[in-house]
């Protein structure tokens, strides 16, 4: 816009499917930015912060191919160099290491690797059908991951990340499980399920067996969305799950753990988080995350609202050079 003071004010149109991780409190006001903004694509970003609040994992195209970088203020460290897919980074609970998904002729495999680099890489879950490491407990014990069955669509299973590494069912059924969720103290695992036939956000305590699934069904589960929730995660402190509606927004269940019995409470809408995919579709993975200290870290589509507005003093586009 040119105001006749010699003015001239424009904003940048963004870029088509542009994304950029931005800082946001629950009130979904902006407050920083990490690393720049990248292209769009089919898979990407999947942004998880370490447990010092201090680095952030991502899954990035790199020449044709999408690894695992690690960014930290200015820097940005590239963990996996292989011609394979690496995406949807874990991060250990003391920061020294990140698990991926990496596919590998015959199938998927769940790698491990330093999160300060080296190009070390370890097998935790050998190659098989599609799999996604999605939490890994806080006292270091388990990592949870999902595993696509041919009967049982999708399942929730967790591997012991010491000692005998054989992976154990968590929850398996005739319904899709995905993203499941260690809450901050190890006893309960949230996650969505379609066994409604939409998809719902539940709880349940935390046992993993070494038999028969059937076997995994004590103490219950607790719905914890009331019209529909995807891809959940806690708050740090437990005291509520986080979860997007089927409209985009992000969601907020308060929690009350004050005993054995979990009670959830009413949802609430905190914000629209305008993820990059809309944020509902489940094959773009989860794009949002939150920070020890509270903040969410969104995976956001950028478009002309949310490019900075320029300022022309002085302007004159007759006047001769």
């Amino acid at each position: 816009v040119a105001a006749t003071a010699g003015q001239l004010a424009y904003r940048a149109g963004g870029i088509a499917g542009q994304q950029q991780l931005i800082w946001v409190d629950r009130t979904g006001k902006a407050g920083g930015t990490v690393g720049v903004p990248q292209s769009g694509g089919t898979v990407g970003a999947m942004p998880r912060v370490s447990p010092d609040g201090r680095r952030v994992a991502v899954s990035r195209t790199t020449q044709a191919n999408i690894d695992i970088w690690v960014l930290e203020g200015d820097r940005a460290s590239r963990l996996t160099f292989d011609a394979g897919l690496d995406i949807s980074p874990v991060w250990s609970p003391d920061g020294s290491r990140v698990v991926y998904l990496s596919t590998r002729p015959g199938g998927s495999v769940l790698n491990q690797t330093l999160a300060r680099g080296g190009r070390t890489e370890e097998p935790v879950v050998a190659s098989g059908p599609f799999k996604l490491a999605s939490s890994w407990s806080a006292d270091g014990r388990f990592l949870m991951y999902q595993s696509t069955d041919a009967e049982t669509k999708s399942d929730l299973w967790v591997v012991p990340m010491a000692g005998d590494r054989t992976p154990r069912v968590f929850l398996k059924t005739p319904f899709i499980e995905r993203f499941g969720a260690f809450s901050p103290d190890g006893r309960w695992v949230a996650y969505q399920s379609d066994e409604t036939g939409r998809n719902e956000i539940y709880v349940r305590p935390f046992v993993a067996t070494t038999g028969d699934a059937s076997t995994n069904q004590p103490g219950g589960q607790w719905q914890v969305s009331s019209a529909g929730g995807i891809m959940p995660t806690w708050r740090p402190d437990g005291k509520e799950i986080y979860f997007l509606s089927p409209a985009g927004m992000m969601m907020a269940t308060p929690i009350r753990l004050t005993g054995a019995p979990l009670e959830p409470g009413a949802p609430v809408e905190l914000f629209n988080p305008r993820i990059f995919g809309s944020g509902v579709d489940a094959q773009q993975g989860r794009q949002y995350d939150v920070a020890p200290d509270g903040r969410f870290l969104i995976n956001t589509v950028l478009d002309e609202a949310a490019a900075p507005i320029t300022l022309i003093q002085n302007w004159n586009p007759g006047a001769r050079k």
